[in-house]
């Protein structure tokens, strides 16, 4: 059964049950998980507030706060991926960020009032990351971006097609290591298509 979450937060439920907290693809040389109690918020800046807000987030986050395409910006717990000219998503998980449920979002809030609209998209998102000497090849069967390493590499991300789903990319190593994000609604059927993906390296 899900934990009971706090007091004016819906109950956050895998859109992959049963396979919540389980690894979908274990192999030596790939490796495909759920990110499991996501935050995720868009920003949205106003007009003519963009440098601002990033100001603002970076201070906020102790993140630099990249204004610049396709740059996602991290620490330990919190990334920053730049998602439009004037947008970015930032994703947390709470525990590993130390705070109580909810405190990403009013801490966004709070120092983007007046420069960006701040939404809560957690629930309308699943995460995945897929790891492992094979990874890269695996993404170079679900889309069409440049994935070499001198064109993407740790610290960048887009959003495209990723198995005919829009989904957000970001490498977070060297390994390669890929942090997927989808739809919730599409969350199933997304995983399925990576975890296809996988099976030609079972043997590896």
């Amino acid at each position: 059964m899900p934990d009971t979450p706090a007091k004016g937060l819906p109950v956050r439920v895998s859109p992959l049950l049963p396979i919540d907290r389980d690894a979908i693809i274990a192999y030596k040389n790939v490796h495909l998980q759920e990110r499991t109690n996501l935050n995720t918020i868009q920003v949205l800046a106003w007009a003519d507030q963009h440098a601002e807000a990033a100001a603002a987030m970076s201070k906020a986050l102790g993140i630099e706060c990249s204004t610049r395409p396709g740059v996602c910006s991290s620490n330990e717990h919190t990334q920053i991926a730049w998602n439009s000219p004037t947008s970015w998503i930032v994703i947390a998980n709470d525990e590993e960020w130390g705070r109580k449920p909810g405190a990403l979002l009013e801490t966004l809030q709070q120092a983007l009032g007046g420069l960006a609209a701040v939404v809560d998209q957690s629930h309308g998102r699943c995460g995945l990351r897929l790891s492992g000497s094979r990874a890269r090849e695996v993404m170079a069967k679900n889309t069409a971006i440049d994935l070499h390493p001198r064109a993407f590499q740790p610290g960048r991300c887009a959003s495209t097609l990723v198995a005919h789903m829009s989904a957000m990319v970001i490498q977070v190593d060297d390994t390669p290591t890929y942090d997927l994000f989808v739809a919730r609604s599409l969350a199933r059927s997304f995983a399925h298509a990576i975890e296809h993906a996988c099976h030609e390296f079972q043997g590896d």
